[in-house]
This record gives C-alpha cells, sequence and structure tokens, in this order.
C-alpha cells in the first residue's frame, strides 16, 4: 500500500492511515492520487478506487479558494519540497468546511523527490470560532464608538484616577496625563453637584456593589457638561480596593430636560393667562370638562374590561357552569330539610312520651304513635338522610372539580396532572355539552395516554383548555343548526381529547403540517372536533389579538391569542391549528419540564 521511503517512517504513516478524523493520501510528483485511507474516500464520498489517478485538490470541491493556491501548490511540486495551505470547500449539504493541508515530499534511494505524503486536518470549527470572534470584535468596535464613554479605574481612598480611556480627550479635551493628578476628579466637578457625589463615594460605596450618580464636569474649554457615572464597587475580604466605572455624556439629554422643563412653565403660564380671559365661560367649560372627564373615564373603564373580559370570559362559563350544576342538588337538600326536621321533632316528641309513660305505653301515647305513623318516619328517614348526602357529595364533586380548574393556590410552576386539568374543565362544561332545547348532545372521547406529571403552570393551561374547548362547542352547536335531525343521528357532533407522551426530537405530524418539540421529553394535548372546519384565511388568523368570527357581544377575539401567550411565552411550547371540512384540531404541545432562564 505504501512504498519504501527514506524520510517518511512508514509505521508512521501506517499507523495514521486509520484515524478517521485525519484524511491522508498518497500522491505522485504532480500531485495524482496513488492510495487514499478510509477518512478522505468517505468525506469524498467516492470509492478509494475512483480516487486513483485524480488531481488530489480536485476530489473535495473546485472552489475558487483552491485557485488562489494554485501557484504556490504548482511551485513546490516542481521544487519537490513540502508545503501547507488552508483550504475551503463545500459539502454536499452546502456547508462551508475549511481544510487543514499538509504535503510533506518522500524521496527516493537518491534523494529525489517522488512522491508526496498529503495529509488534512479539519479546521471547521476554528475557522467558525474565528469568524465569530471576529464580528463579536467588530460589534464591540461599533459599540465603543458610537457611544459617548469613557471607561476609568481609581484609587478607592484617595479617588485618583488610575487609568483613564483616550475617548475622555475627545469628549472634555483634557490631555490623559491631566486625568492622573492628585484631585483632578472632585476639583473638576460643579460645586452644587459635589456633596452629591462625595456621599456615593463615601457612603453608598460601603453598602453597594454599584451605584449610579449623575453630575456636571468641567471641559477644558470652560463649558459645564451633564455626565452619568456607572461606578462597579471591587472588593477584597470585604474592604473596598478599586472603583471601576463608565462616564457617560448626557448633556443632549438633559437638555431635552431643561427644554421641557421650560416649555412646561411656559404652557402653566398661558393656561393662567386663558383661565383669566375665559372666565365668564367657566360654568360652561366646567360642564363641558366634567363631560369630557366621564368619557374618558369610561374609555379607560371599557379598555381595562378588553382586557380583562377574555380572562373573565372563561369565568363566566365556570360559574354558569358550576350554577348550573349545583342548582337541583342545592334545591334538593333544601327541599327535603324540612320534612327531616319535622320527622326529628315529632320523634324527639315521641321520646319525651316515651320518658314519660315507660314501659307501659297510655292509650295517649299509642294514639300519639299512630298520629305520627312511627313506621313510616322509621323507613323513610334513612332515606331521606341519603338523598341529601347524595346531593352533597355532587356539590362537592363540583366544588372540586372548580378548585382544580382553577388552581387558585397553584399560580407558580409545580408538577400537575394533566389529565386533572381536562376533566375538571369537562366537568365544569357539562350544562353545555348534554342535550337541552334547541340542541343536540356533544360527545366527547378521551383517548388518554400514560403521562407524567408535568410542570406547568396550571390555572393558566386550564384556561387554555376551556378557551379551546368552548370555541369547539360554539362551533358545533351553530353547525347542528344548519343541519337536519337526521344528519345529527348519523353523524353526531363529537370532541375527541387525546394525549401522548412524546420522549426525544420527535416530529408531530398532523395531515401536511408538522413541528417539532424544543424540549427532549414533550406532552402532546390534541383537542379535535367534527365540525365545519375553519378556512386557511381564517386559520392564519386565529392567534393574532381581537380577531374573531363571531358576531358582536359573542367575543372579543383573546380568547385564543392569550391561550398563545400562555403556551408559547409561559410555557415554551407550541400551539397549532388544522383544519379541513369536517376536522378541526388544535394541538398543544409543551415539555414535560420547564426550561430554566437565568435572570
Amino acid at each position: 500500500m505504501v512504498v519504501n521511503s527514506l524520510s517518511l517512517p512508514l509505521t508512521m504513516f501506517t499507523a495514521l492511515a486509520n484515524r478517521a478524523d485525519l484524511l491522508m493520501a498518497l500522491t505522485d510528483r504532480s500531485g495524482r492520487i496513488q492510495w487514499v485511507n478510509e477518512a478522505l474516500a468517505k468525506r469524498a464520498d467516492i470509492t478509494a478506487e475512483l480516487l486513483i489517478g485524480k488531481k488530489f485538490f480536485s476530489v473535495l470541491t473546485s472552489n475558487a479558494q483552491i485557485n488562489i493556491q494554485q501557484a504556490y501548490i504548482r511551485e513546490q511540486l516542481l521544487k519537490g519540497e513540502s508545503f501547507k495551505f488552508e483550504l475551503s470547500y463545500l459539502s454536499h449539504q452546502q456547508k462551508e468546511h475549511w481544510l487543514l493541508v499538509d504535503g510533506q515530499p518522500i524521496h527516493n534511494a537518491e534523494g529525489i523527490t517522488s512522491q508526496y505524503a498529503v495529509m488534512a486536518n479539519d479546521i471547521t470549527l476554528r475557522k467558525r470560532t474565528e469568524k465569530d470572534l471576529e464580528q463579536t470584535r467588530q460589534r464591540l468596535k461599533r459599540l465603543v464608538e458610537s457611544v459617548k464613554l469613557v471607561p476609568w479605574e481609581a484609587d478607592a481612598i484617595t479617588h485618583q484616577f488610575t487609568y483613564v480611556g483616550p475617548q475622555a480627550i475627545d469628549l472634555f479635551g483634557y490631555e490623559l496625563e491631566e486625568w492622573y493628578e492628585p484631585e483632578f476628579w472632585y476639583s473638576h466637578i460643579h460645586p452644587q453637584d459635589l456633596p452629591r457625589v462625595l456621599k456615593y463615594h463615601q457612603v453608598t460605596a460601603t453598602e453597594q456593589d454599584d451605584y449610579i450618580v449623575e453630575y456636571r464636569l468641567l471641559t477644558a474649554d470652560g463649558r459645564w457638561i451633564w455626565v452619568k457615572d456607572i461606578v462597579n464597587v471591587v472588593r477584597s475580604q470585604g474592604e473596598v480596593t478599586q472603583l471601576l466605572g463608565f462616564i457617560i455624556d448626557i448633556s443632549e439629554r438633559k437638555q431635552t430636560e431643561l427644554s421641557l422643563q421650560e416649555a412646561l412653565s411656559r404652557l402653566e403660564q398661558a393656561n393662567q393667562n386663558l383661565e383669566t380671559r375665559v372666565q365668564q365661560r367657566t360654568i360652561a367649560l366646567s360642564r363641558e370638562k366634567e363631560k369630557l372627564e366621564q368619557t374618558l373615564q369610561q374609555l379607560q373603564q371599557a379598555q381595562s374590561q378588553l382586557i380583562q373580559s377574555e380572562k373573565m370570559s372563561s369565568l363566566g362559563q365556570l360559574v354558569a357552569g358550576v350554577a348550573h350544576e349545583i342548582n337541583n342538588p342545592v334545591n334538593f337538600i333544601y327541599g327535603n330539610l324540612n320534612p327531616a326536621t319535622e320527622y326529628v321533632e315529632d320523634l324527639l316528641y315521641l321520646l319525651q312520651c316515651y320518658q314519660q309513660h315507660y314501659p307501659n305505653p297510655t292509650s295517649t301515647l299509642q294514639a300519639e304513635i299512630e298520629e305520627i305513623d312511627l313506621d313510616f318516619i322509621i323507613d323513610d328517614l334513612p332515606k331521606l338522610l341519603s338523598s341529601m348526602k347524595v346531593g352533597a357529595n355532587r356539590i362537592r364533586e363540583i366544588v372540586l372539580s372548580l378548585r382544580t380548574f382553577s388552581r387558585l393556590d397553584e399560580a407558580e410552576v409545580k408538577e400537575v396532572n394533566i389529565h386533572d386539568g381536562i376533566d375538571s374543565t369537562l366537568m365544569i362544561l357539562q350544562n353545555r355539552l348534554k342535550p337541552k332545547t334547541g340542541y343536540a348532545q356533544i360527545q366527547v372521547i378521551q383517548e388518554y395516554g400514560q403521562l407524567p406529571l408535568v410542570e406547568c403552570y396550571a390555572g393558566q393551561l386550564n384556561q387554555v383548555f376551556m378557551n379551546i374547548l368552548v370555541n369547539a362547542i360554539d362551533a358545533l352547536e351553530e353547525y347542528d343548526q344548519k343541519r337536519s335531525p337526521q344528519e345529527i343521528i348519523e353523524n353526531p357532533s363529537q370532541i375527541t381529547i387525546c394525549t401522548e407522551f412524546r420522549e426525544g426530537e420527535k416530529e408531530i405530524q398532523s395531515g401536511e403540517e408538522s413541528y417539532t418539540p424544543n424540549s427532549a421529553s414533550s406532552i402532546v394535548i390534541r383537542i379535535i372536533d367534527n365540525g365545519p372546519g375553519i378556512t386557511e384565511a381564517v386559520c392564519n388568523r386565529l392567534f393574532d389579538p381581537f380577531f374573531t368570527t363571531k358576531s358582536i357581544g359573542k367575543g372579543t377575539g383573546l380568547g385564543l391569542s392569550i391561550s398563545y401567550q400562555i403556551v408559547v411565552e409561559r410555557h415554551q411550547g407550541q400551539l397549532e391549528c388544522y383544519s379541513t371540512p369536517g376536522h378541526t384540531e388544535f394541538a398543544i404541545m409543551i415539555p414535560q419540564q420547564q426550561i430554566k432562564t437565568k435572570v
């Protein structure tokens, strides 16, 4: 495989040939390949046999970068000397790669170069790092040069500058040597501002690690300019050892503030003059002012209500559902309380009679027993109490669902059972799912997978379930109004809820759409209805704020927008909608564990 060489040990070349990260080739004097290792053949995506006889430098690419090196390579080959250069090329995926190519001559017995041992290392990572560093350096340079900013260092005790950036020359006009003179700093601060600066330097620095102070500084040409001083306090073993900071020219901002104050002053004076001239119309203007204030207040209230209306809409659904579900058991219990009370009073009275006439019942006691029908009471009282228990238990289930849905005690992220949240939402919406006058029953199919506990904002996620389910119910009810009874029987309205656990980076597909989770493990909840479907134009705007297809008064267009924010922004997940005639699906994907972000 490798010929004998006086200058290249065969054992070393053979040992390196098997390395997957080193591209190696043996060429003749003109650079034509005689042998390649497996790594080079794999990188070129050509078999080793087909590479024999090709120019080494044309194997990977005909990139223009090679043309730059042609003269150098040709000269070295003619001389029979070694060569070394960097080469860039595009892979089959159109990604740029860099190689460091090193060619060493192999001499024959007469000392004449007969072959070349060519080795190439992939330096793409290094090149990309160099490029990123250069871009970062240029950005920092542009940032520093575009800001009127002077970096500095000073002694913590004497407050004498030990370093001042060269920007100080352009901003203030002093030579750098002048800044290093003792007392230069304090002697050039405006007398009115000096006490405040001294307080920060002597008092605040002992209590804080950094602070910001604004003051006026005298320039070399005698002008006072406003500066903002951002100071960082350096400590060692609890003692302040050094001060670091940046002085920023804020004269333009201060001038704007002064101009604004002057304008406000002039405006106030003009307002006073205006009030003097229009005293005769004070009453009329006062009335108009009251009307305007009332209108403004109404607009502010309307704005606030609009922002909160969608959040409260689900609460309204919740209250309506709870009121409907609790009404029957409460009335049932209330209706049985009076007879239960009468029974108990009668039994107590009977016991009193027994106490008076025991052990032998008198005729009066016997008559009373017959009057109150003791046998009936004994038979009916357990049943009545059992009915009351059933009603109370129903109330407990509803209240428990209400609590699970609202999660008022779980405002922060914690591990919860997603299925509990979905079930509680369905419990609250039972009155809308059951058949009623003018509307058919909506069937709910629950296809739950095995889900682990999920880190999430449970109350907010339940809000998402509520918004999507209410929209599905509204769509199905409107659809059923347009269908005949026979069509409803043949194809009843259905809402299907599917949950599944996805491990790793897997695509979640529905029809032609797909999206990829952003977490190693994700939870997917699909809510599907068999309604009329949504057009593509509407589907593209579903999550836009204030966009709604409902009539005025039935929707604000904020429900799905808020749901999108909850899923995407609060949970780093995804919320997508896919719709075709007879099939509308909302796919919710959230990571099993929330991504921790640094503040």
